[in-house]
């Protein structure tokens, strides 16, 4: 797992200060999660960000769509 630094900021944060959104697989995610979950595989789901409390509402309201979509929406 990568540390708790929020993607769009880069902020260090601890406990119940932000936390992890996972966004809805694309095709690329879902080979790469497959083969996390084998033995001997270790590494931190592609579509897995941390995010600071400040950005972390508006990424949960976009959980359901994929990475690439979420960032084009919470870049703007």
């Amino acid at each position: 797992m990568m540390p708790p630094l929020c993607c769009i900021c880069n902020k260090d944060f601890g406990p119940n200060e932000g936390g992890l959104i996972y966004f809805t697989e694309d095709e690329d995610d879902k080979i790469a999660n497959e083969r996390l979950s084998q033995p001997g595989f270790v590494g931190h789901p592609p579509n897995a960000f941390w995010f600071c409390e400040k950005h972390y509402p508006e990424a949960k309201k976009l959980s359901n769509l994929t990475k690439k979509d979420a960032f084009k929406i919470l870049g703007e």
